[in-house]
């Protein structure tokens, strides 16, 4: 799913400029921040399952 769209680079964008001290959020940003840390969440959780392991492992 990640390679399908523009969220992995997107996040390591927001990653080199918060390291930086250059990041600026508006709430549109925001919003979209969290909405992506949502999917990526699932994505975890359904790769654990699906590999049949324990989380933090």
């Amino acid at each position: 799913m990640l390679g399908q769209t523009h969220i992995a680079n997107n996040l390591n964008q927001i990653a080199y400029h918060a390291n930086r001290g250059t990041l600026l959020l508006d709430e549109a940003a925001e919003a979209e921040i969290k909405e992506t840390c949502g999917y990526i969440a699932f994505m975890r959780v359904e790769l654990i399952e699906a590999l049949g392991t324990k989380g933090g492992q």
